[in-house]
């Protein structure tokens, strides 16, 4: 029993541990440096413009703020700390401008993006890794898994057609192979067709908006809580869940469909909202939610997401 309390206090204490933590080094925190908070902010900001050229239907002049917003905080960042960030907005705002080109949008947004990126031409030279690139269903991935790590992409022009259940429950079983702390297998699946649940639950997440029409089939990746005890596991449903859902994408590529993880960074509000919606027990913890199925065409464009020098993210310890 005592053992028991010591655990129970544990959590309380790790809890208030981890609440220091974030506030000490989150995005918002004015004692981490300015620049990686940038680094950061840029990226997400630039990815929305990318995401926003992927959809079926891309909108018209959309997410001016944002575009505006990207400019803006490139103009102050400093490309010293890493020039991944210039690449990223300029090669998205570029492709922003190519669009509406195309289309003969005429507005006074697009001439400043044309000004915009010829200041950046002689800092950071074209070709720029940002935007959006040209991806294909044609060819397989059957069996190699370099060419099935290099070919998964966040896929946003899908079928709303449901595919079958066997072919979810084998794709399912494929996504079992994921390690698993101790072998606990605590992650939950729970998959949806029915196109008004779907709507729901996407309009709670939040973040599929431009494509939610075109989701028929949807996965809720969830953890069973009562896996885990102690103040040292308090995170390893997240792990455990995170695992089993990049197998899941994976397994998904591998039948050829489409797949769009989508975050649940939410608060307990919406997460106990989604759960009453999708008819999730309370006891289990949200992972993500993955959008899913037989994409459009053989041939689209997805969001180029260049990603950072190894060089950057990589300590090797000698």
């Amino acid at each position: 029993m005592l053992d028991k309390v010591r655990k129970v206090a544990g959590i309380f204490s790790e809890a208030l541990r981890d609440a220091t933590l974030f506030l000490r080094f989150n995005a918002y925190s004015p004692f981490v440096q300015s620049s990686k908070r940038a680094f950061y902010r840029i990226l997400i900001e630039a990815h929305t413009i990318e995401k926003g050229l992927s959809l079926p239907q891309t909108r018209p002049l959309f997410g001016k703020d944002k575009v505006r917003f990207v400019m803006h905080a490139l103009s102050r960042y400093d490309i010293a700390h890493s020039v991944l960030p210039a690449h990223m907005s300029l090669g998205a705002l570029d492709a922003y401008l190519k669009f509406h080109t195309t289309a003969g949008t005429v507005d006074p947004l697009l001439d400043e993006i044309a000004a915009f990126l010829r200041t950046w031409e002689a800092k950071v030279p074209r070709p720029w890794k940002g935007g959006t690139r040209d991806y294909s269903f044609d060819d397989q991935p059957a069996s190699d898994l370099q060419q099935l790590i290099a070919s998964r992409s966040s896929i946003r022009t899908l079928r709303a057609e449901p595919l079958p259940p066997e072919r979810i429950h084998e794709v399912i079983a494929q996504a079992q192979l994921a390690p698993s702390q101790c072998n606990r297998q605590a992650t939950r699946v729970h998959a949806y067709q029915d196109p008004a649940q779907i709507q729901e639950l996407l309009a709670l997440q939040g973040g599929s908006r431009g494509f939610a029409h075109h989701v028929g089939n949807l996965f809720v990746v969830s953890s069973e809580i009562c896996a885990w005890g102690g103040p040292g596991q308090r995170n390893q449903a997240y792990v455990d869940g995170a695992l089993f859902a990049m197998c899941l994408m994976f397994a998904c590529r591998s039948m050829g469909w489409g797949a769009c993880p989508l975050n649940l960074a939410i608060d307990h509000r919406t997460e106990a909202a989604i759960r009453r919606v999708g008819g999730i027990p309370a006891g289990e913890r949200l992972i993500l939610m993955i959008a899913f199925g037989e994409p459009i065409a053989a041939h689209t464009r997805v969001a180029f997401s260049p990603r950072r020098p190894v060089a950057e993210i990589a300590t090797l310890h000698a």
